[in-house]
């Protein structure tokens, strides 16, 4: 579960990552947020877009996208956005090849956001590219979906099984 984003959102090390991997942040994303290593695979560079996305780190995603993905990307609005969402919840469809070993694989996933009272589902098959060993977001086909309306009595989408009034709907 994901609150508002904040401009330059911190989480503590100790709190749950919010890629939705059932791992501490520091133990999950961080590492990779913080600079302090590159993922090795591009479901781990997807889960760390999702997690800077949430945490309003848009000089992170800018930096791990190369190709058409790069060619088209407006850093403050995308800002603008992210600060305007409340992320809250990531699926990984299909992981992909999780291989070191290979140059070029595909990420399907679902990350769910709010805006107003509508639920929204990003749905997409992400194209990663490995260039001088370290993973890229290249571009991505996303899959339609139509935005669903959720009322505060709702469950909460994160699966927290709170109301929405008594979880993300707070923010």
């Amino acid at each position: 579960m994901m609150n508002k984003a904040k401009d330059n959102k911190q989480l503590k090390i100790n709190a749950k990552c919010p890629c939705c991997s059932g791992k501490l942040f520091a133990d999950c994303c961080s590492p990779f947020l913080h600079e302090e290593k590159f993922p090795e695979t591009a479901v781990q560079l997807m889960r760390s877009r999702y997690t800077a996305y949430s945490t309003v780190n848009i000089e992170y995603i800018q930096k791990t996208m190369r190709g058409a993905a790069a060619e088209n990307y407006a850093s403050a609005e995308t800002k603008q956005w992210a600060l305007q969402v409340i992320w809250c919840g990531l699926n990984i469809i299909d992981p992909g090849k999780q291989s070191q070993k290979i140059e070029d694989d595909e990420v399907e996933f679902a990350a769910k956001y709010i805006t107003g009272n509508l639920l929204h589902i990003l749905h997409e098959h992400s194209q990663f590219k490995k260039i001088n060993e370290r993973w890229f977001y290249t571009c991505g086909n996303l899959i339609p979906h139509q935005p669903t309306s959720i009322k505060d009595k709702d469950q909460c989408p994160c699966d927290s099984r709170k109301k929405f009034s008594q979880c993300c709907g707070k923010a």
